[in-house]
């Protein structure tokens, strides 16, 4: 179609001037805008600072028109956005279309919805609607209502990429009101994102031979980075120093409404893995004279104003409908010039410095859907999922691919909408049955990988296919209603947007030139095809025609319906760890001493390697200010900051208690203590309950001898007989086992007997064994195993993590406290979120990189991702098991930095606290001895070849992020007396 892009010019360049309908009523907008302002005025009249308000409206409105976009947050009250909030939410998860980007909701198929007037105020609040019907210069109605769930997720694809809106031939606008999944806060990811002062410019048109002008999709995106730049040359000429400003709307405190010229002003979701989830309300805002239609709602209860704007109205004016809700828009005319933040401040959310440039790359970089299909797909692949489940999921990324239809001056494309939209985003089920129906498992089993075929040629196959189908539609007759999938559309509605849908599908066609075009343009095709046989009943030639599209989609997709991704050149290193630590078996630990399948020393050392290297990736490199991400907004109020942790741990909760965290109902309880893990008390319970004679009751009489011999605490003395066992165990086996190499395995408790009895030798009392570096025992000639019970085994690591429990009574004591204190509270909270926040982006790339998800399970203990290891959609929430870790482990050697400098608890401060946090580690509680179990053919045994010593892999990185940033963060707390700022933190 085009053989170029349009660019962005003023009113005095266009090829057509004529063929543009805004441009043709200026002189009527003008006139209806005066009107307006008068209604606002004589409302203002009456109230005090009735000039402040009036000029607030001027204000807004002028700001609006000058930028392009005007936001407000906090709008509608929390105590009525949150029901509509809750209606939202229930809607969408039970009737969304939950598709490959996005869960969408027509609103319209949802009545229940609509009906609720806190919803509808949400989008359509009166001092909204005179907003847009001064901007659009005319009355107004609400042609299309979405709602849309967006996850964290790095993808550039048609529906995100850099764009504008609908025709260049006339004016919209949107409202939008954005805010954090599940939480009555506002956008912390997914924002909207624009570039201001593009609303001043209009879209180039194409003018055939004959003097038609159009235009087309192609034209209103900017894929690449000479149309990014582009549109910031365009934006340049109305900033005197000519230099970019991209607006991106999140760290919002709460739900943000915006207003937008969505057809003129350069605008798009920025989809990133970083911050959360995002739910949104998109309302289209048309002239009523357009002819564009409305949404078609049934009769609603309440305003009349609601009425007019979503469905048939009660038949009077416009402006005197807006004119009963003036005592709504001068409250809200009151708030923006009183209330501080209430009017969003669009510079406080430029992307600025790396934020800018960040931005700049992704879009530059071109769409990306096709390698997020292709991850998507290869993991299906990877889990076996069947075939036609696969062909349904690469149904679904296609639906949201490129689409090059044409736009006319008269706008009669705004008929195929709601038919695209229908097809475009039809649910799993919708299609799996259509799959079902054509038995389109069979053909994909049937066919052979055909030859590789010219894109021209097979593009124009489907044009000659769709020809067909629409010369059958030409003279058919709707005879059969509209199916569930139409939701409220009737049959006659949805038969005339069909059938324009594939006349202009036709035109699309004509001009497709590459792969990922053609697929779309295929499955579009043969679905639609689908709907209209469902329709017209079209007979046995529209089942051929059907059957034809669905076969030129299947011998295009089939190919990636099994294709792996390419094997990393690490893969090697990422299977061994998995063998041993995957989602069942969380750690080394637990596959030793619960699932009794230990990798050996040799192997559980090559493994700490390979998560050391990975966390050099994943952690944040440099000095990046938490004041500028996602926390921004939340820093100011310790409860808003708890109650947002709170809400990304309850999302990601499932896969947490999976991964170690208890299920807990409250935060509470992941600060408490756990009790017992004091060394006395510990060393008290194990004397009370071990058994007598048994492997354990030897090592901890070894461990009681070595800790009076030497004068050292029960921690030490316990670190010093495992790294002992670790270095001595082949010999100690061998001696014990006496008769030769074929002799049978010695009993454990003999192994441990001779231990004890060698501590109390002649010499042995002042001697430290040497630690091997690695933790690996030296090989050995002959089986280095011993047996023992099951009870056994677990007896005796209870024993030996006594290495780990080297606290005293009076610290935990202290450590309680300090677990209660808030600004404690606040800085291991906002620790945690800072660190999940960061790592989402090179976990995204890391996952991009691997082609699995799976290569984030090291990281399971700080934090999870939220839809599984088996997607390649990223979306990490903190795992609360960390909160636990950090009070059992480091809050104590906190306690015990305030006793070494005799201080009190409300003495605490940031160098307290960074001191804490290097003491844990030099006190040895991430040491960790593994014993090396396995199974045997016994169920109640298991052998023990040796012990592994090491240190945790993400000891040294982790308490660095927490020695940096937990005192920070605590003297960030609003409650400190003289808080540092960053760069005083780090100087």
């Amino acid at each position: 179609m085009s053989p170029r892009y349009a660019p962005l010019v003023p009113a005095d360049e266009l090829a057509s001037p004529a063929s543009y309908r805004q441009l043709q009523r200026e002189r009527e907008a003008t006139r209806f805008r005066r009107e307006i302002e008068a209604i606002v005025d004589r409302a203002c009249r009456a109230e005090a600072g009735g000039p402040l308000l009036r000029n607030t409206f001027t204000s807004l409105s002028g700001n609006l028109a000058a930028e392009g976009a005007l936001s407000f947050a906090g709008l509608v009250p929390p105590e009525r956005f949150d029901p509509a909030r809750r209606a939202y939410d229930s809607a969408i998860d039970t009737r969304g279309s939950r598709g490959s980007l996005h869960n969408y909701l027509n609103v319209a198929d949802a009545g229940s919805l609509v009906e609720h007037p806190e919803f509808r105020e949400a989008f359509a609040h009166p001092l909204l609607v005179a907003l847009v019907a001064h901007a659009l210069g005319g009355p107004v109605k609400i042609i299309d209502l979405r709602a849309k769930d967006t996850q964290p997720l790095d993808v550039v694809a048609r529906d995100n990429t850099l764009h504008v809106d609908n025709s260049p031939f006339m004016d919209e606008f949107k409202v939008i009101v954005t805010w954090t999944m599940g939480t009555g806060r506002g956008p912390s990811g997914q924002g909207l994102t624009y570039l201001p002062r593009t609303n001043r410019l209009l879209r180039q048109c194409f003018v055939d031979d004959d003097g038609t002008a159009w235009s087309d999709e192609d034209s209103c995106i900017f894929p690449s980075q000479a149309r990014v730049d582009e549109a910031l040359a365009a934006q340049a000429r109305f900033f005197d120093d000519s230099l970019p400003r991209v607006v991106h709307l999140q760290d919002i405190a709460a739900p943000c409404h915006t207003i937008f010229a969505a057809s003129r002003l350069v605008h798009h979701r920025y989809r990133t893995s970083a911050g959360g989830p995002r739910s949104a309300i998109m309302a289209a805002f048309h002239r009523t004279d357009e002819g564009t239609g409305f949404l078609g709602a049934s009769d609603l209860p309440g305003s009349a104003l609601d009425r007019f704007l979503l469905a048939t109205g009660d038949g009077r004016p416009f402006l005197e409908l807006l004119a009963d809700e003036m005592p709504r828009v001068v409250a809200a005319l009151a708030a923006a010039a009183s209330r501080p933040g209430f009017v969003v401040d669009p510079d406080r959310h430029l992307l600025r410095d790396e934020g800018f440039r960040s931005w700049y790359e992704r879009q530059s970089a071109g769409v990306s859907l096709d390698r997020l299909r292709r991850a998507t797909l290869a993991t299906a692949v990877d889990d076996d999922t069947p075939i036609a489940q696969r062909l349904v999921l690469r149904m679904q990324y296609d639906l949201q691919g490129a689409l090059n239809m044409p736009l006319y001056t008269d706008l009669r494309e705004e008929v195929r909408k709601r038919a695209r939209i229908v097809i475009r985003e039809m649910t799993p089920e919708h299609i799996r049955d259509i799959v079902t129906r054509h038995d389109l498992g069979a053909v994909l089993r049937a066919e052979s990988a055909p030859p590789r075929r010219p894109v021209g040629e097979l593009a124009e196959e489907l044009h000659g296919a769709l020809v067909a189908l629409q010369r059958l539609l030409s003279t058919a007759v709707a005879s059969r209603p509209a199916g569930p999938i139409w939701g409220s559309t009737d049959g006659s509605a949805a038969a005339l947007s069909l059938r324009r849908f594939i006349v202009d599908l036709c035109v699309a066609a004509a001009d497709i030139s590459d792969d990922a075009s053609l697929a779309t343009g295929c499955v579009f095709g043969a679905l639609g095809s689908v709907l209209a046989d469902d329709l017209f009943d079209l007979g046995a030639a529209g089942r051929e025609i059907t059957g034809e599209l669905f076969g030129m989609y299947i011998r295009l997709a089939a190919p990636s319906l099994v294709e792996r991704c390419p094997a990393h050149p690490e893969k090697e290193k990422l299977d061994t760890y998995l063998e041993s630590v995957n989602e069942e078996r969380q750690t080394a630990k637990l596959a030793s001493e619960v699932w009794f399948q230990a990798a050996s020393a040799e192997v559980t050392a090559r493994n700490d390697d390979f998560v050391r290297a990975l966390l050099r990736r994943v952690l944040p490199p440099g000095r990046p200010s938490p004041e500028s991400g996602d926390l921004g907004a939340l820093l100011a109020d310790p409860a808003a900051l708890s109650a947002y942790y709170w809400k990304r741990v309850v999302t990601g909760k499932p896969v947490a208690v999976r991964f170690g965290a208890a299920d807990l109902d409250t935060l509470d309880g992941y600060f408490g203590l756990t009790a017992g893990r004091s060394l006395p008390a510990a060393l008290a319970r194990l004397r009370e309950e071990t058994t007598a004679g048994s492997p354990a009751e030897h090592l901890l009489r070894s461990i009681e001898r070595l800790a009076s011999l030497r004068g050292q605490s029960h921690a030490e003395a316990c670190r010093d007989v495992m790294s002992r066992l670790s270095t001595h165990w082949p010999d100690l086996v061998q001696r014990c086992r006496g008769g030769g190499l074929d002799a049978p395995p010695p009993p454990a408790d003999r192994i441990f007997s001779t231990l004890h009895d060698a501590i109390g030798a002649a010499g042995e009392e002042g001697r430290r064994s040497r630690r091997s570096s690695a933790g690996v025992p030296a090989p050995r000639a002959g089986s280095a195993e011993v047996l023992l019970t099951t009870a056994e085994a677990r007896e005796l690591a209870r024993v030996y993590t006594l290495a780990r429990l080297c606290f005293s009574a009076e610290e935990f004591r202290i450590a309680q406290l300090l677990a209660g204190d808030p600004r404690v509270r606040y800085a291991v909270l906002a620790t945690h979120l800072y660190l999940v926040s960061e790592v989402s982006r090179s976990a995204s790339e890391l996952v991009e990189n691997w082609g699995t998800a799976k290569i984030l399970l090291p990281f399971t203990e700080a934090f999870v991702n939220v839809v599984g290891y088996s997607s390649s959609v990223i979306d990490l929430a903190p795992n609360p098991k960390l909160i636990t870790v950090i009070s059992n482990n480091l809050l104590p050697a906190v306690a015990g930095e305030l006793l070494r400098r005799d201080a009190a608890v409300d003495e605490l401060d940031a160098d307290i606290l960074a001191g804490g946090v290097q003491a844990a580690v030099q006190r040895g509680v991430f040491d960790v001895t593994i014993g090396l179990f396995n199974q045997t053919d016994r169920r109640d045994m298991v052998s023990l070849s040796g012990l592994s010593r090491r240190v945790c892999p993400a000891v040294r990185p982790f308490g660095a992020f927490c020695q940096r940033w937990l005192p920070y963060f605590f003297d960030r707390h609003p409650s400190a007396p003289t808080g540092r700022t960053f760069m005083q933190c780090f100087t």
